[in-house]
């Protein structure tokens, strides 16, 4: 007690800014540490290497882990969907993929895709429907590509994908977030969440 009253009103201001800040900082860090993450957790199946033209099975569309090619895919805005076998590699080099299905029209055909889970082979865009080449559909790539610069490209993918069944699936290692519609906050949140994140630690 004897303590506090020699302390002058400055200094009692001071130590209790200083007491506010830590306590601030703490609630900052517990805040942060228990903020929901983006997306929803896939299960693991492992990340094996297989030889090209090996038949492999996941657990989602499109796949988050599992076996796949030992070459990945770069950093890029695709116009047709390569091998999953690729882009899975790219996963797990803490790439973020995002794909785009212009094509919903027909849900018949969306739940036979949905429910083969086999790795697909690499199309043309020339195979891709005429939903693909609206003007909806340019915009919607557009969009992707702007936040593809503005991230700055780095271990980023747009790609097509016309078997899945929402128009914009957000994919990383073990983990998807869908959006029915093109939601830039929630892309970069996702971005920031999880690039870098994959289980092998590569620069490119």
């Amino acid at each position: 007690m004897n303590f506090i009253k020699r302390l002058s009103t400055e200094q009692i201001i001071f130590i209790l800014i200083g007491v506010a800040t830590v306590a601030g900082l703490f609630f900052w860090v517990f805040k942060e540490t228990n903020k929901p993450q983006p997306g929803m957790q896939i299960a693991d199946l492992g990340r094996g290497h297989i030889p090209v033209g090996t038949d492999a099975f996941y657990n989602s569309n499109p796949p988050t882990s599992g076996p796949h090619y030992e070459v990945w895919t770069r950093a890029s805005v695709l116009d047709a969907p390569p091998d999953d076998r690729f882009l899975l590699h790219s996963l797990e080099h803490g790439y973020i993929v995002m794909s785009y299905n212009c094509d919903l029209q027909n849900p018949l055909i969306a739940m036979v895709n949905e429910a083969s889970n086999s790795a697909k082979l690499a199309t043309d865009s020339a195979s891709l429907s005429e939903p693909f080449r609206s003007q909806d559909c340019t915009t919607l790539k557009s969009n992707l590509t702007k936040v593809f610069e503005d991230k700055g490209k780095r271990k980023l993918i747009v790609v097509p994908r016309p078997d899945q069944n929402s128009p914009i699936i957000l994919a990383a290692w073990n983990r998807m977030q869908k959006l029915n519609t093109f939601n830039q906050n929630a892309i970069n949140g996702f971005i920031d969440a999880y690039r870098d994140q994959g289980p092998e630690k590569t620069m490119e």
